[in-house]
């Protein structure tokens, strides 16, 4: 464990989802069970944060940073052993903040669903952090944890009774409640500005394998995303919108765990 002022730091603590995170860690971790600080760019929306959190909040410190300025991003990162950032976009607000991170050897994740992004920041920095011992972990929201841990799980129950793993795997979402927030939306839209008339960018979007290293043994292709009867579940299926991080996410742990 790394010997550090905070454990935690929230980065982000103003936004939508950055007010669920620390309501959530206010309620459920409080010292000495856990030290965090909640960070955002305005001191002044981090002290109506902290007022509408109640008293349960009172010895929560706060934390100035901006993503746009690399020194109070260094000071941030170097007072805590992990991070969590919810600032979106993440390829527009993101890249000083994981430099920070990975230079100072603290634990990141986000909430991001931004492949290019991911695929950037692994070209530029994964040796760097793998020296440092940073772990970057992305995708910690809808995008792409039921994925990648349901993945996981299934594989490990495959195992356990079968005696191997499947082959091919299948996820089909039933139902789900809630909507995207003001920062996925704009994460999806500058995502779209970023691929027009980039055609080497747009083909690495449509790379099942673009979040993999090159040397990793690819196997499959573009699923047809069209409307299809699934024999396997006796039902109808349409295309999911979060298919097309989560194949990669999954595939890339795969590829990690190879």
């Amino acid at each position: 464990m790394k010997n550090r002022e905070f454990e935690l730091v929230v980065f982000g603590a103003t936004s939508f989802v950055g007010k669920l995170v620390c309501a959530y860690l206010a309620k459920e971790y409080t010292e000495p069970n856990l030290t965090w600080a909640m960070a955002a760019r305005s001191e002044s929306k981090l002290l109506e944060l902290k007022q509408a959190l109640g008293e349960v909040a009172s010895p929560i410190p706060l934390i100035v940073a901006d993503s746009m300025d690399e020194n109070t991003l260094l000071a941030m990162s170097e007072r805590t052993a992990a991070l969590i950032s919810t600032v979106g976009p993440y390829s527009l607000y993101g890249d000083l903040l994981l430099k920070a991170c990975i230079s100072s050897g603290t634990d990141y994740c986000d909430l991001t669903g931004e492949p290019q992004w991911i695929k950037r920041m692994l070209d530029l920095h994964e040796a760097a952090a793998q020296a440092s011992g940073a772990r970057i972990v992305n995708c910690c929201g809808f995008d792409s944890i039921p994925s990648d841990l349901g993945v996981k799980f299934l594989q490990e129950q495959a195992q356990q009774r079968f005696g191997r793993y499947c082959d091919r795997v299948k996820m089909r979402v039933l139902a789900m409640k809630g909507g995207a927030s003001g920062g996925t939306i704009a994460s999806g839209i500058n995502m779209y500005k970023e691929a027009a008339g980039d055609t080497a960018l747009q083909a690495e979007l449509k790379d099942l394998y673009s979040l993999c290293d090159e040397d990793y043994d690819h196997r499959l292709s573009q699923h047809d995303v069209s409307v299809e009867y699934d024999e396997d579940f006796n039902a109808w299926a349409g295309p999911f919108v979060m298919a097309a991080i989560n194949t990669r996410v999954v595939l890339r742990s795969n590829a990690i765990a190879a």
